[in-house]
């Protein structure tokens, strides 16, 4: 019995080891920190894509960062297509991602990881 709750634990521990990352860089309107209005608006945006990631049940949103002219939002979650899948329609939508991309990592053909930048 021991053996089977011991590959159960296992179990739910492969999709936390498995997470993948999926940032959302946006860019700000100066090349510092953009404006304060800017950065409210971004702020409400992200609350808005965290809701809608966490009732679809794809991922979660992990935090910001903000500096040099980019502010980049980051979320995370075992399967990054169901996630893309879920923000990319509420992403076109927005004017805050004019100009902006995602950044997701890759297997590159040697099986290294690799960023792959990917236009909004």
């Amino acid at each position: 019995m021991h053996a089977d709750a011991a590959a159960d634990e296992a179990d739910d521990a492969d999709p936390e080891a498995e997470e993948q990352d999926l940032l959302v860089v946006l860019r700000l309107s100066n090349r510092r920190m953009g404006v304060h209005s800017e950065r409210q608006a971004i702020e409400t945006f992200a609350d808005e894509l965290e809701q809608v990631v966490t009732e679809a049940g794809v991922g979660e949103y992990d935090g910001d960062e903000i500096g040099g002219g980019e502010c980049v939002l980051f979320f995370c979650g075992p399967d990054i297509d169901a996630l893309l899948a879920v923000l990319q329609p509420h992403l076109k939508r927005s004017p805050l991602c004019r100009g902006g991309h995602l950044v997701r990592m890759v297997a590159s053909a040697d099986g290294t990881p690799e960023r792959q930048r990917i236009p909004l």
